[in-house]
């Protein structure tokens, strides 16, 4: 049912909310919690949500369908089980940080590569997408970050273009597991999807947008890699660190063990948010009497909060009816195709993931990938993968469209390599686009 004026109020709230979280990035929790809060009044003061038990559950209900546990009878708006699995893969990346385990792998990689440019640049490329397949991206960039600038000065090469290659393919390669990205996460836990079900049919997309960021980047790139004097790789900053074997092997244990789960999810009873507490429950046994204190300050509760607030806002949309009305749209727009719907969903996405944050992009598109499904009878998966790609590629457009990039931005400058908008988009922008693009093909054989 539609009320206009709480339509008009619930939209106009999402979209100042939206202006705040990229102006005022610093913030963007206490605007998702003022908003989302809001957006319940108007509910409440439309008739919308009974103040009742029956609004409680539709608010806050949990009940997942993979689960023998649960309150309410139905979900609710907030998607518990995208913050269970986030806050457990959250603790497994500290954790595993904490062991030196990124360090170890990334300078294992240069050490191996020789120093020579090329091998170099797959190497780094290589693993950021790798890790972010598993791990948030910006734990992964603030290793990758940090080490790729002082192999490049130590081999006398430009960290530039190795920096902007990192960025893309750890956004790449959020676009490839459930767990990568967490515009995933909330994808995947509101329509059930699997971890098999997004490595059969979301890393296919991701791999060409890959190799196509590899072969234009090293093309765009290759002379200001041009190394000016012989590699040092016995160097300081080459050694790598002494890994404590215990810990280590716990940590990369409970790590591997709650991917496991996840992977064989669908013929077990927890729900992918119970298995993330599983994970969690498995890092602060690793970090030990003397380290779960400071495992659990770690936690990025400021962007857990966030998820919260925001999952109440996106709410506010779908029960004052505007999320019907973008479906219609977007449903008027695609027509009967489904290549021509999931092909909209991949670039409108996309686009606007290039200049704002992809997190509520995705929270707002899985109402609306379940309306379109509702009214035109289009298969879930094929929507949800390519808004997953999407919006995980399309952050690649400019210093600002993901985390990834802010992080790995700011680790450059701290380190004195100033990248400039101008040369950021000159080099990342176009390359985003082609990488859409050759998402986009594979999207003909996996839809």
């Amino acid at each position: 049912m539609i009320v206009l004026w709480a339509a008009a109020a619930a939209g106009g709230l999402f979209v100042g909310a939206y202006v705040f979280f990229a102006w005022k990035e610093g913030i963007k929790t206490w605007v998702a919690a003022v908003a989302g809060l809001s957006g319940m009044g108007v509910g409440i003061l439309a008739g919308l949500l009974p103040l009742s038990s029956g609004g409680f559950c539709d608010v806050f209900g949990y009940r997942p369908a993979e689960s023998p546990w649960g309150f309410c009878a139905h979900n609710g708006f907030v998607e518990w089980d995208t913050l269970g699995l986030l806050l457990g893969l959250f603790m497994l990346a500290t954790l595993l940080n904490d062991r030196g385990v990124f360090r170890y792998l990334a300078l294992r990689l240069a050490k191996g590569s020789g120093g020579h440019p090329l091998r170099l640049f797959l190497a780094l490329s290589g693993l950021a997408f790798v890790l972010s397949a598993f791990i948030n991206s910006i734990t992964v960039m603030l290793v990758l970050a940090t080490i790729t600038i002082e192999v490049a000065q130590d081999l006398g090469l430009s960290p530039i273009p190795l920096l902007l290659v990192e960025i893309s393919a750890s956004n790449a390669g959020g676009a490839a597991t459930f767990v990568g990205d967490p515009p995933n996460v909330i994808l995947g836990t509101y329509f059930g999807l699997s971890f098999n079900d997004f490595v059969l049919y979301a890393a296919p997309m991701a791999l060409a947008a890959l190799a196509t960021l590899l072969l234009l980047f090293w093309w765009v790139s290759h002379r200001a890699l041009e190394r000016p004097r012989t590699p040092t790789p016995s160097s300081g900053s080459w050694q790598l660190p002494v890994l404590e074997p215990r810990g280590t092997l716990f940590a990369t244990g409970a790590f591997a063990l709650t991917i496991g789960l996840l992977v064989i999810n669908s013929y077990i009873p927890p729900s992918v948010g119970e298995i993330g507490l599983i994970g969690a429950g498995l890092a602060l046994l690793g970090a030990g009497r003397s380290g779960w204190r400071s495992l659990l300050r770690r936690v990025d509760w400021n962007t857990l909060g966030f998820f919260f607030f925001l999952f109440l806002l996106i709410g506010s949309l779908e029960v004052t009816g505007v999320i019907d009305v973008l479906a219609r749209g977007v449903g008027r727009l695609g027509g009967t195709d489904l290549l021509l719907t999931s092909s909209l969903l991949l670039w409108i996405l996309g686009l606007l993931s290039s200049v704002v944050d992809n997190v509520p992009l995705a929270a707002a598109a899985a109402p609306l990938i379940a309306s379109l499904h509702a009214a035109r009878g289009y298969p879930i998966g094929s929507l949800v993968y390519a808004s997953a790609v999407g919006t995980d590629v399309g952050g690649n457009g400019t210093p600002i469209g993901a985390s990834a990039n802010v992080v790995g931005l700011a680790v450059a400058r701290r380190a004195g390599v100033v990248i400039s908008w101008k040369r950021y988009l000159s080099w990342a922008f176009p390359i985003m686009l082609a990488s859409l693009g050759a998402a986009n093909l594979v999207l003909l054989w996996v839809r």
